[in-house]
């Protein structure tokens, strides 16, 4: 990895008096065929706002999508003047498109995201505050994924990203969506942590790292454990190889702080089941990566594959329903009415549609008709109706339609 120096732009020198810094920030978006989600990223970050301060600069950076989101940019961007585009033909990995994303603007603030990524309301400003103090130089939100805890893979999931937020509390590993100052013109193309590498390079700038654990973004994570480990893999790599070429080391890749992250987990109440198994599943990966560095040194470009199964339960609704605090209620009957749904009675189709849904959703039963009550609005309830009528034989809308009703969420 060749060795970048960080530049002192002349907008370094502090926010402070010039009101919130949302208005100082170019929100950088960075999609590879993002169609299912890509929308409602965008309409979460437009309707920010902080008081009189609101978000003054989007720019996406669509790199060799082959799908429609490219065209659902432009669309949203007709509509919105405050969003801008840049197309690259061809796929070049997300530090590629990070750069182009610095190339092309001028902002003192930057924040980069996935477009498979949504703010919770609130949570971009929130992310920008504590660059008030100029001694902040590059802030972390607190990712929580949609993927429902249930089953290996979904508690695996939620698991990681809860030791993640344990670690950095006392010394923040920062992902998914970050904000930092402008203190440099480029990163390594090749890498495959671009936000390790700009911590690294925020740090030798004298800054501080803030990890902003009221700044929540939602996510889906993988749905296989071969994802799982794959995902956990590439990212291991990338921290290893930026650990071999300059040194430094996120805090995740410290087994002790990680280890007192899980028994904290452990003693609020969380499996010891799931607990190990994903410390399991970590090892694997960790091993995996060890043997690919011994075997692939320096050999990747940056670019990675998609998580697969992610991004299909994305197209099925679950993110559409990521950051809404209205309640939807989706209800659903056996086609056949002389018999019922009820644990009782028919524990199977109650048990599928549990496993089919997040574990805060709320199911109830009465007599031939399931009821689950969940956060989100009417286009994904709809998603998720259609996803359980595919998925457990038997069941149609109830009175002829899936979505009754909506009331206001607490």
């Amino acid at each position: 990895m060749p060795a970048i120096q960080p530049v002192k732009p002349p907008q370094l020198d502090g926010l402070h008096g010039l009101g919130h810094p949302l208005s100082s920030a170019v929100i950088g978006v960075l999609v590879h065929n993002e169609e299912p989600n890509i929308e409602r990223c965008l309409r979460a970050i437009l309707d920010e706002d902080a008081g009189p301060a609101r978000v003054e600069s989007v720019l996406v950076v669509a790199s060799g999508c082959t799908d429609q989101t490219e065209l659902i940019v432009r669309r949203i961007a007709a509509q919105d003047a405050r969003v801008r585009v840049v197309v690259e033909p061809k796929r070049s990995g997300k530090a590629s498109a990070l750069n182009q994303l610095l190339f092309q603007t001028s902002e003192p603030l930057v924040v980069v995201l996935g477009g498979d990524v949504v703010f919770t309301p609130g949570s971009l400003a929130r992310l920008l505050e504590p660059f008030q103090d100029p001694s902040v130089g590059m802030t972390g939100a607190r990712p929580v994924p949609t993927n429902a805890r249930a089953g290996l893979v979904g508690n695996a999931v939620n698991i990681l990203w809860d030791i993640h937020h344990e670690v950095s509390q006392f010394r923040p590993k920062l992902g998914e969506a970050v904000a930092f100052r402008r203190v440099l013109h480029e990163i390594d193309r090749g890498t495959l942590v671009d936000e390790a590498l700009i911590e690294h390079l925020v740090l030798r700038h004298g800054l501080r790292l803030e990890y902003v654990p009221t700044a929540i973004v939602r996510n889906h994570g993988p749905e296989t454990v071969r994802e799982f480990i794959s995902q956990r893999k590439r990212v291991y790599v990338g921290h290893l190889i930026l650990s071999s070429a300059t040194g430094y080391r996120v805090s995740s890749m410290n087994i002790r702080a990680a280890a007192i992250a899980g028994w904290r987990l452990w003693r609020r109440g969380h499996s010891r089941r799931y607990l190990l198994t994903t410390v399991a599943l970590e090892a694997a990966a960790r091993i995996a990566a060890h043997l690919d560095r011994l075997t692939r040194r320096d050999r990747h470009d940056g670019i990675w594959q998609p998580i697969r199964s992610s991004k299909q339960v994305l197209a099925l609704g679950h993110v559409l329903r990521s950051h809404h605090e209205k309640l939807q209620s989706v209800r659903l009957k056996r086609g056949d009415s002389d018999r019922t749904i009820h644990r009782r009675t028919d524990p199977g189709s109650v048990a599928r549609v549990r496993r089919m849904v997040r574990a805060s959703d709320r199911i109830t039963v009465d007599r031939d008709v399931v009821t689950i009550t969940l956060l989100t609005d009417e286009e994904g309830a709809r998603a998720v109706g259609a996803r359980l009528e595919a998925g457990v034989p038997g069941l149609a809308p109830a009175d002829g339609r899936t979505v009754i009703g909506m009331r206001s969420g607490s």
